[in-house]
């Protein structure tokens, strides 16, 4: 089907389209979100201090929804950066597409710059999965900011469970954990978690007290976390964190152990585990 781009319409997110969007973020397999809902989809919506409810948009032809794209506001002390996480549905990609999407968020970027004073940083997530993805943000001067490798573990069946260290336990955490789980993200990541955020994702559909575990030592102080997901048989491992002062102590080691067993008596076919290509130890 041949279209222009001037054809394209680009509106405000509402709560009448996340299903559509659900569909279409599902039909690519090799998605990073795929197996979503629409409960965790307006879920992410309402991250608070972060602006992304009032910043998704939908990207019609018609009456077809052929892509959506959300941007994710995190204040720093001398910028803003904005995050943007979407997709162009399967069957409209290489069209241009991304092209106006792009061409839209930097028109929007500008002006916020302007209006609030403060320089923006754009970053993009970029899937080499998607033909054409990485290609597109270098033809808009972007630069590869760093990138990441998804291990795929496809075999259960035959991990090897390992103990924590004697001095180290697991146990779920609770909403009055929140501070010391953005606490531990922060430091290991050097990010800007806020506790708000923390209990806004405890609070989730996403949240399992079996999936999310806290890493405490002797004295009951939480050193290390590690959450995950299972979206029917497929799981995921978004985050593995251990403060940098307890590195090389075992204890990433073992949370990684713990959780795919608890993973495998879930159901689970395969876990996928997200690492920066720069960190061989992870």
């Amino acid at each position: 089907m041949k279209f222009s781009v001037d054809d394209l319409v680009i509106r405000l997110h509402e709560r009448s389209d996340t299903a559509n969007i659900v569909t279409m973020i599902n039909r690519d397999p090799f998605h990073m979100l795929n197996g979503l809902t629409a409960e965790a989809f307006e879920q992410d919506l309402d991250e608070p201090g972060e602006r992304v409810r009032d910043n998704t948009f939908v990207v019609e032809l018609g009456q077809t929804t052929a892509g959506y794209f959300s941007l994710c506001f995190v204040e720093r002390t001398t910028h803003i950066s904005v995050y943007c996480y979407g997709t162009v549905d399967v069957d409209w990609r290489r069209r241009g597409i991304g092209t106006a999407m792009f061409k839209f968020i930097f028109t929007r970027l500008e002006a916020i710059a302007r209006q609030e004073a403060k320089p923006i940083h754009f970053i993009h997530r970029a899937l080499t999965s998607i033909s054409g993805e990485t290609a597109l943000g270098a033809n808009f001067g972007m630069q590869v900011q760093n990138s990441l490798n998804i291990l795929c573990l496809n075999d259960l069946n035959h991990i090897k469970v390992s103990s924590p260290p004697s001095e180290f336990e697991f146990r779920p955490p609770t909403l009055e954990d929140a501070p010391i789980w953005a606490e531990i993200y922060n430091n290991a990541f050097g990010g800007n978690k806020t506790v708000e955020s923390v209990i806004h994702e405890f609070q989730g559909t996403g949240f399992s007290q079996n999936l999310y575990m806290l890493c405490e030592n002797e004295t009951g102080t939480a050193v290390g976390l590690l959450c995950a997901t299972l979206r029917g048989m497929h799981a995921r491992i978004p985050t593995l964190a251990v403060k940098r002062k307890w590195h090389r102590r075992g204890i990433g080691e073992a949370m990684l152990s713990e959780i795919l067993q608890r993973l495998q008596d879930s159901g689970a076919v395969d876990v996928r585990l997200s690492v920066d290509s720069s960190n061989d130890a992870a």
